[in-house]
């Protein structure tokens, strides 16, 4: 089927195409990893860790990319970085200075995107990192026994593809209060239809379509919620869950809109 061109055989082409990009990136970022230079050699030469970035080609890459070097890099020595990324110069150096300005947090946010200068991101993905949309979300009913509730959030990205955000609920008496949480490599709509809402309605949980800025506004506040009490979100552990959900309601929360409201995947 992936190598045939009927127009029966396209969804399930664009599924597969997608996959294999996806274990090719996952397999360049193994690569990068490997083969860095370390902190020394990205001070050295910014603008090759620029190159070695932004060649990953998915804003999800770019996005662990970034947030593994700012790991790696005490604050003071993250600021140099990113004065050498500004002298280097540099298509390269702009995007990855303008991802930075919303991956970062804090004052290395600030100070990222003050050397940028106002430039606008020219690769396709990293504007994707920059300014993130909103594309669809999807809920199911709370169920009446364990009053859970599956909320599925897509995050437009850079061709075509979405970021699915998957949280899990619980609905109590005080308010819904986030059990868990984590975001998935970006993919083509047409995986999260049948990696995600098809097995779900397979096992009875059917999610179905809500509004993208409501969806939102409740994971952010079940988020606070569980904080607030002390909980844990156990996907934290491998994923900076967080942080992205956070940097994501700082972006699209409140104002945000739903453009692509009722366009997205869809279970039959």
């Amino acid at each position: 089927m992936a190598r045939s061109w009927t127009p029966q055989c396209a969804p399930v082409r664009e599924c597969l195409d997608d996959l294999g990009a996806q274990l090719d990136g996952d397999a360049a970022l193994r690569r990068f990893a490997a083969r860095t230079p370390g902190p020394r050699g990205w001070i050295a030469r910014p603008g090759a860790l620029a190159d070695e970035v932004m060649g990953l080609g998915r804003a999800h890459l770019m996005e662990i990319a970034i947030e593994e070097v700012a790991m790696l890099l005490p604050d003071p020595v993250m600021g140099r970085l990113i004065d050498g990324l500004r002298v280097a110069g540099g298509v390269a150096c702009d995007d990855l200075l303008v991802a930075c300005g919303t991956v970062l947090g804090g004052r290395l946010a600030c100070h990222a995107r003050a050397a940028a200068g106002g430039a606008r991101a020219s690769s396709p993905a990293a504007r994707a990192l920059a300014y993130p949309r909103l594309a669809a979300a999807w809920s199911t009913p709370v169920d009446a026994t364990s009053r859970q509730q599956q909320v599925i959030i897509a995050v437009a990205r850079d061709g075509g593809r979405v970021a699915p955000l998957l949280c899990l609920i619980d609905d109590r008496d005080s308010g819904p209060v986030l059990r868990d949480g984590f975001f998935l490599p970006d993919m083509v709509p047409g995986r999260l239809d049948r990696e995600v809402l098809a097995p779900m309605a397979a096992a009875g949980m059917r999610a179905g379509p809500s509004g993208a800025a409501d969806a939102l506004e409740r994971v952010s506040t079940a988020l606070h919620a569980a904080l607030s009490a002390g909980g844990r979100i156990p996907s934290e552990a491998h994923q900076s869950v967080i942080t992205r959900m956070r940097r994501l309601y700082a972006a699209c929360g409140g104002s945000c809109t739903d453009p692509s409201a009722g366009s997205g995947p869809h279970v039959g």
